[in-house]
């Protein structure tokens, strides 16, 4: 394990960042901290009028680089006793502009104005339509199949955590980086067996077209997630609650 900085995050910008690690594999990270002014002595203490003295100190902004080396998804969500008041913002530092494109459909919102007619998209989370140029709807997918929602490619990625107001705030920011899978799973709706032999260890080999998308579907699984927290931390750390709401299944 790589040793952690000492500086502060006082001190820290967007171009010195915390690095949070390398990741290759899924992994789950609960930052907490504290952001706002705080009111002490600075600079000089003498009395001149040149004194470069006063008060003050504190941040309003911690900012943290994570590096992936294959594609992952990065999820970010906010805990702490006043989540209303913490922003978080992700940015890409590999210089790749990160773009959803949405493709307007019929049920989108059709206004006449002063003889113009205007098109709005649909402004929630998907729309109505489950066409396959824009989603493929999963109701118990997190995401929701929306095709918008994909995974970031190999590189450095920074995450800002910011106030809004002007007061000291704790917070907590539980980040999950989420290794894209390669696996294709059978699901049966009863216990009938897929296929039986005289041995336990079947083996099915799958190849699918060039054009499957493995990330047509993006469930969060419990078990994987544990696996992940357990695999860097002493038995008795407990997965925190505030991964809880972003699990699809178990």
């Amino acid at each position: 394990m790589s040793r952690v900085s000492q500086v502060s995050q006082q001190q820290r910008t967007q171009n010195n960042p915390l690095v949070l690690g390398t990741f290759d594999e899924t992994s789950l990270r609960e930052i907490k901290g504290t952001l706002g002014p705080r009111n002490f002595v600075v600079g000089k203490k003498d009395t001149s009028q040149f004194s470069n003295g006063g008060f003050g100190g504190g941040t309003y902004n911690h900012w943290f680089q994570i590096n992936i080396t294959s594609p992952a998804w990065i999820i970010t969500t906010k805990g702490g006793p006043r989540p209303n008041y913490i922003q978080v913002s992700a940015y890409d530092l590999n210089k790749i502009p990160i773009e959803g494109r949405m493709i307007f459909q019929g049920d989108s919102v059709s206004i006449t104005d002063n003889l113009e007619e205007s098109y709005y998209p649909y402004i929630d989370h998907i729309m109505g339509s489950a066409s396959d140029l824009y989603n493929t709807f999963n109701q118990n997918s997190l995401d929701k199949g929306n095709d918008l929602y994909f995974n970031l490619n190999v590189g450095s990625y920074l995450i800002c955590v910011s106030t809004t107001r002007n007061e000291l705030l704790d917070y907590t920011v539980g980040i999950v980086v989420e290794m894209a899978t390669t696996e294709i799973y059978f699901l049966l709706e009863d216990l009938t067996f897929l296929a039986q032999e005289s041995s336990l260890n079947d083996l099915f080999i799958i190849e699918p077209s060039e054009t499957y998308d493995f990330n047509s579907v993006h469930e969060h699984s419990q078990a994987e997630w544990l696996a992940a927290w357990r695999r860097e931390r002493s038995p008795e750390d407990r997965l925190p609650a505030i991964f809880e709401p972003l699990l699809t299944n178990s």
